[in-house]
């Protein structure tokens, strides 16, 4: 029987920094190909490092800019990567206040310590969650081992009584390793769908 439920943030209740590449060619003309390759570039070590408490936004942000001839600024990083990361996901939120009070409900987000203080200003709505668990705060990220048995420890919660909902098909399979339930989100219709059918969850 499910008790605990376990969300993440990003691509799941409100956007995250996945798309922000088109926006940036948008408003400063940097080819959004270049943008995303950077991106990628960075993820194995920068990004990470940032997720995981261990750089500033603004030590993150120059590392990301060493070596290119992009016409921006460090701020026009910031204000934009804050337009991109505010915006809801539809039909998400309404299906966590419905389910508020039926179960402990958890956030559990990989993300970056000054986005995340914007989000929670702007966002107050995130105050229905029993608990907040944010990689920078514990020092790891969903895909490191050890990441789900921190959870579960500090959340004092059963594995096989929670379930976790991730837009990632790796974060699921670590919560899985770690004995607790899965279901990889697509949309707030087909979670819905598989909450009512595979978990008997009703939604209204």
């Amino acid at each position: 029987m499910i008790k605990n439920i376990i969300f993440d943030l990003s691509e799941v209740i409100i956007s995250g920094y996945h798309g922000i590449e088109k926006r940036m060619e948008q408003k400063y003309g940097i080819p959004a190909k270049e943008f995303k390759k950077r991106k990628q570039e960075s993820f194995s070590v920068l990004f990470y490092e940032l997720m995981k408490g261990n750089l500033t936004e603004e030590e993150y942000w120059k590392g990301f800019l060493e070596g290119t001839n992009w016409n921006i600024t460090i701020e026009d990083l910031k204000n934009t990567v804050r337009e991109h990361i505010n915006q809801p996901i539809e039909g998400t939120m309404k299906m966590i206040q419905q389910l508020k009070g039926k179960y402990q409900l958890i956030l559990l987000s990989d993300h970056v310590k000054e986005w995340m203080e914007y989000i929670q200003e702007k966002n107050q709505d995130l105050k229905i969650f029993d608990q907040v668990i944010l990689s920078y705060k514990i020092g790891a990220l969903k895909c490191d081992e050890e990441t789900f048995k921190k959870v579960i420890e500090q959340s004092q919660i059963i594995a096989n009584e929670t379930l976790f909902i991730d837009d990632l098909e790796i974060n699921i399979k670590k919560a899985e390793e770690a004995g607790i339930h899965g279901i990889l989100f697509q949309n707030a219709n087909q979670l819905k769908k598989e909450l009512e059918q595979n978990y008997h969850i009703q939604i209204n």
